[in-house]
């Protein structure tokens, strides 16, 4: 299919219909004018507002996620927030769920509409902030002010194609690309097309700059991210700071593959639904080793938390496996965010010869050497040496730790992994229990989005490159 072809068709899904957008703002006028009369009835002065892709149109068909921010006046201070959040529980009635990011929020469901509730403070562009959240009205007056009707669009189709390539969401989960940085990419590059012409030539420290700004060469110094965006509103700012490495490069590569042959699979990948048997008897011929650390958690932290908890603590797991002498292929972390985390190890063996050969220091250097042999001399753990070879000490030992599964169960039972940098929440629910299971062993909890994301891990590559 030729690329106009293709991009009709996908326009089509992702555009909002007249009768779509008539629904979302007439529920939005609903809520903030409802919402701004309880305000002014408690003595606030302050109103809701709509803010996020629905304000400035550029919100993709299907979606009901919104964006309430209730902006106070700048005479308050950050303790009026609690006080204010009452009167937006009294106004919901139930349902909520409070939230924590820089500050609390609350979340709840009405009608068909998922509603986030922020609470800021209005500011004008240059002026201090009270709260990271106060930002965001001037981001949409920014957007409203630059990005032309017809670009609108545009930015449907750069959210719709990183959601299909997996680097849509400036969360910690996925550390892709905010809408707020798709909104400024599209007003700076002109269209999709011509951003992903742009991107494909994109280099590690690639800067960006929709309003004069310092010096290239001082951002990347001052940032040190794979992409500098700097924030129009917050010359300090860089909005692509979430952006990680994988998810950069993810964006370069799939930019030159789909400018060589536009595919639909781009925006929309196969969803594959693989059985549990072809999950077992792919562990089965795989030729590696699985490890997985089965975490129940009956109580969830929010989200941004959560990931940052699981991602260190996965990192501080792999590091332990590869000093211990385990080569760890691969390690991810998945979580249901609500009652069960599972962090997975893929290792070349989960079990390692008992003998391990040991390289001590040159013969010439005296002192090393004196007390290299002073140390292993009569230890129990020598099983042969110190001999010479090119020019070196050498001994073989044996190994304290032939088993990965042994090795982590030693240290999750001892502490939770505190000593060995496992956050300090999860390690409490590590310490309440845990399960380490091999290849196979993990068929009890094949199903959900689990079997879908492992089935991801171990093909192992993006659906596009098929």
């Amino acid at each position: 299919m030729e690329w106009g072809e293709l991009r009709e068709l996908i326009l089509r899904r992702i555009r909002p219909s007249v009768e779509e957008e008539r629904l979302v703002e007439a529920f939005c006028r609903r809520v903030s004018g409802e919402l701004s009369e309880r305000l002014r009835e408690a003595g606030f002065k302050a109103v809701a507002e709509v803010h996020g892709s629905v304000a400035k149109g550029t919100w993709l068909s299907g979606e009901r996620d919104l964006d309430i921010f209730i902006l106070l006046d700048p005479g308050y201070e950050r303790d009026v927030i609690p006080s204010v959040l009452e009167v937006v529980k009294r106004y919901l009635g139930s349902g909520w769920v409070e939230a924590y990011a820089e500050h609390p929020y609350l979340q709840a469901r009405i009608d068909e509409f998922q509603v986030d509730f922020v609470p800021c403070f209005r500011i004008r562009p240059g002026e201090p902030l009270k709260s990271a959240t106060d930002r965001t009205p001037l981001h949409t007056a920014y957007v409203r002010e630059h990005l032309k009707p017809e670009q609108r669009d545009e930015v449907r189709l750069l959210k719709r194609f990183m959601k299909g390539i997996g680097v849509y969401g400036a969360e910690l989960k996925v550390g892709g690309f905010s809408g707020y940085l798709c909104e400024l990419l599209i007003i700076h590059y002109g269209s999709f097309e011509e951003l992903l012409e742009a991107a494909a030539r994109w280099r590690r420290g690639t800067v960006i700059q929709l309003e004069v700004g310092p010096d290239p060469r001082e951002l990347r110094r001052r940032f040190g991210t794979p992409l500098i965006v700097v924030d129009p509103i917050d010359p300090n700012r860089n909005v692509a700071a979430p952006v990680s490495e994988d998810s950069f490069w993810s964006f370069v590569a799939a930019s030159r593959g789909f400018l060589k042959a536009p595919s639909e699979i781009y925006f929309y990948p196969r969803e594959e639904r693989p059985e549990a048997q072809e999950i077992l008897e792919a562990l089965r011929l795989r030729g590696s080793d699985l490890l997985f650390v089965v975490i129940p958690d009956s109580d969830v932290d929010v989200p941004d938390i959560l990931w940052g908890q699981l991602y260190k603590a996965e990192k501080a797991l792999r590091g332990l496996l590869e000093r211990w002498g385990f080569e760890v292929l691969r390690s991810a972390a998945w979580s249901d965010e609500a009652s069960r985390h599972i962090l997975l190890y893929e290792l070349e063996s989960a079990t390692l010869p008992i003998v391990e050969k040991h390289m001590g220091p040159p013969v010439e250097v005296v002192e090393h050497s004196e007390r290299f042999l002073r140390k292993h001399l009569g230890s129990e753990d020598l099983i042969s040496g110190p001999w010479i070879e090119d020019g070196r000490w050498w001994i073989l030992t044996r190994r304290r730790w032939t088993g990965a599964r042994e090795l982590l169960r030693h240290h999750l039972e001892v502490d939770g992994g505190r000593g060995i940098g496992v956050p300090k929440r999860l390690s409490r629910r590590i310490r309440e229990g845990f399960s380490l299971l091999l290849n196979g062993e993990i068929e009890p909890y094949l199903e959900g989005d689990f079997i879908s994301f492992l089935h991801r891990f171990l093909r192992g590559r993006a659906s596009w490159l098929d």
